[in-house]
């Protein structure tokens, strides 16, 4: 991808497609207090290993994401390394270590060292898929779910999208799950046109935060143009400004660009120059733009120029110190600022 084209990590905001059952984070949690409440609810030893054992697959369905017949394969002798907070589940091709967290580490930590624990090492996770669905349809009524929610398909569905909420790319999901099918991956992709401008709105506001909201334009592809190499992007921001960009068409591809894609287009302030407003220095050039000067802030060297253009944009050019001088600049006054195609770059949602 050239460097002159990103893409925005749009993790916290993104339509889930209707087709995938999951549990949002009330939910796990009603659920989880669900199987704490039937584990309590017995004083007979025998129940309370049992019920113990069937808390420690949900929990480990719950935060790791695996499939019920990996999780019930475990040999609970090899598979935890608690002092690395990892469990290997799977085999062959997807064999892999999965992150516990630190909770749960201890939780199932302190269950096999303990007399529950003792006499089933290697098999204590060793049991009937039918009886675990039966009572998690069970535990699933006791606490209002819904019974096609209280599945360890939907348990995994909902650890891989609480990763990508929590901003994890999708590969590594796929990765640490085991292989994601392709239409649960298209299904974290379901982008409605309102949650892509929402997006591409946000990312914009955090590139503002990191760069004193200066030098960087929100708005859509308007023209896409390809000669077999490079490509010509006009981004028509906004307030209606058409900023222009040249990338490869690699980049075209790579970031999905059409007419009508949301955009952030951003200048690093080295590449913007600047002149008297309206002078005629060979053609007129296209990003250029009129800016009223707010503040200079000058070294021996170089000038920091700062100011907006008509609908509001920031600016910020670094250029020679003998240029503000020899234009003479102050607060308050007109300049054109302009920038080449190559300098601007694209980030766009992936």
């Amino acid at each position: 991808m050239s460097e002159h084209a990103g893409a925005l990590s749009p993790h916290s905001i993104f339509t889930v497609s209707e087709s995938l059952r999951y549990l949002e984070p009330e939910q796990l949690t009603q659920f989880l207090h669900s199987f704490d409440a039937w584990c309590g609810g017995t004083d007979r030893q025998e129940y309370i290993r049992s019920r113990q054992r069937m808390r420690a697959v949900f929990l480990l369905l719950r935060h790791t994401g695996a499939r019920l017949g990996e999780i019930l394969a475990l040999d609970d002798r090899t598979a935890f390394d608690f002092s690395r907070k990892v469990v290997t589940v799977g085999h062959g091709d997807a064999l892999r270590e999965v992150p516990l967290e630190p909770s749960v580490n201890e939780a199932i930590r302190e269950l096999m060292e303990s007399s529950m624990g003792a006499g089933l090492r290697g098999s204590f996770f060793h049991m009937d898929p039918g009886y675990v669905r039966r009572i998690f349809y069970a535990r699933a009524m006791d606490c209002g779910l819904p019974k096609e929610l209280a599945t360890p398909r939907v348990l995994r569905y909902s650890r891989a999208l609480e990763m990508v909420r929590g901003g994890v790319p999708l590969l590594v999901v796929s990765k640490v799950l085991g292989r994601l099918s392709a239409d649960v991956l298209a299904s974290f992709r379901n982008y409605t046109n309102a949650d892509v401008t929402s997006i591409v709105r946000k990312a914009h506001a955090e590139m503002q935060k990191r760069t004193s909201a200066r030098n960087s334009f929100v708005g859509h592809i308007a023209r896409v143009a390809v000669d077999g190499v490079m490509a010509e992007v006009e981004v028509m921001t906004d307030s209606g400004l058409s900023v222009f960009s040249t990338i490869t068409e690699e980049s075209v591809r790579t970031l999905r660009l059409c007419i009508g894609t949301p955009v952030v287009a951003t200048i690093k302030a080295p590449y913007i120059d600047i002149m008297p407003q309206h002078a005629q220095y060979g053609l007129i050039k296209r990003n250029q733009f009129t800016c009223s000067v707010e503040r200079i802030i000058s070294t021996l060297i170089m000038s920091e120029v700062t100011g907006h253009l008509e609908d509001g944009s920031g600016i910020c050019a670094l250029v020679s110190k003998s240029v503000t001088d020899s234009m003479e600049l102050s607060a308050g006054g007109l300049i054109d600022i302009y920038f080449k195609e190559i300098s601007v770059v694209l980030n766009t949602v992936q």
